[in-house]
């Protein structure tokens, strides 16, 4: 089974790959300890890319972090959002509204790009709990 990640999971990814293990955060340490221990594909949805980059806009480092996010995408590449994407977005927010449910937009355009890939969104985030459960999900941390 191949993986897409969520941007918390990405940035525990970029935060703690190049730092010593003794420096790592609890969860920097078991997501890299994930990523080493698998034999599949990782992927990122391009909303997690403008999270990305929206943080490193944000943060007080912006060339640095922009510099990382580089080379971050191209070990774990970033899926656009199609057509087929955009309609699974639709049909799950109106399900999910008609049921009294909300996720955010980003959040849910992130879950609907890891099943139309049919992939697993590896996430920290409770927000995706509203979904359904043919929406497969996993959490490193």
């Amino acid at each position: 089974m191949d993986y897409l990640l969520d941007t918390n999971h990405c940035i525990y990814l970029i935060n703690g790959l190049d730092k010593k293990d003794s420096q790592r955060s609890k969860e920097e340490k078991k997501a890299t300890e994930a990523v080493r221990g698998i034999e599949a594909d990782i992927f990122m949805s391009e909303v997690t890319l403008g999270e990305l980059y929206f943080g490193a806009a944000n943060s007080g480092r912006k060339e640095y972090n922009f510099a990382r996010i580089a080379l971050f995408k191209k070990a774990v590449v970033p899926i656009p959002i199609d057509e087929d994407i955009w309609r699974l977005f639709g049909n799950t927010k109106a399900m999910l509204r008609k049921q009294g449910k909300a996720i955010s937009d980003l959040d849910l355009l992130v879950a609907c790009t890891a099943k139309v890939c049919g992939l697993v969104l590896v996430t920290n985030d409770r927000d995706f709990d509203v979904l359904p459960d043919a929406f497969q999900k996993e959490n490193w941390v």
